[in-house]
């Protein structure tokens, strides 16, 4: 039984999720994943290597990329769901809506990207803390608000700096999170097991 991946016009690291997800759910001995950039190839068929999984091939075709995949798993009945997700103890500090620096269009595609990751992921994070410009994420707007929506339901904290809702003077739109302040955020930064700067 084959399964069929149209993973074309699909931004990172969605190619990489799809695959991921196919294979969890198995129930096929043949995989085709089709992308439509090389990095999306690269990306694919370095989760596949990683994973145990074999590329038999790689066709391309005017810029598109089929990739032909045995996988290391092969089962013909797909195996019950798992809901493997766990709360780490590791605390995210965001202070930008942009990840990175060079470009902020670019680096609000990275940024929504990362939220949205971070929603595929076994392990969560314990908490994500937002100030600066990173509260810009957390109102009604955001791109990244149904990513970080699905996080808070899974049992990841949302903070969101107070005084900085009051400074841009978007306190009112604030979608999602707790409003916090500098005692409660400079606590935890001080004190949780991980803290990851974003």
């Amino acid at each position: 039984m084959k399964k069929v991946i149209d993973a074309r016009g699909l931004d990172c690291p969605k190619p990489v999720l799809e695959t991921k997800k196919a294979l969890e759910k198995g129930g096929f001995t043949k995989l085709e994943i089709t992308v439509d950039n090389k990095a999306a190839r690269d990306n694919v068929s370095s989760f596949l290597e990683k994973t145990g999984n074999k590329i038999d091939k790689i066709n391309e075709v005017k810029g598109e990329f089929t990739l032909y995949v045995t996988p290391g798993n092969v089962s013909e009945t797909a195996p019950e769901p798992q809901n493997t997700a766990d709360v780490t103890g590791k605390t995210i500090f965001i202070a930008s809506n942009c990840l990175g620096s060079g470009s902020d269009d670019l680096g609000a595609k990275l940024m929504k990207a990362f939220t949205f990751t971070l929603t595929e992921l076994d392990n969560l994070p314990q908490r994500i803390l937002f100030m600066n410009a990173g509260v810009y994420l957390c109102l009604q707007d955001s791109d990244s608000l149904p990513n970080l929506k699905i996080l808070a339901e899974r049992g990841t904290d949302i903070l969101v700096c107070g005084t900085c809702l009051n400074f841009f003077g978007v306190a009112d739109q604030l979608a999602i999170g707790k409003v916090s302040n500098m005692y409660d955020i400079a606590g935890h930064l001080l004190s949780d097991t991980q803290v990851i700067k974003i």
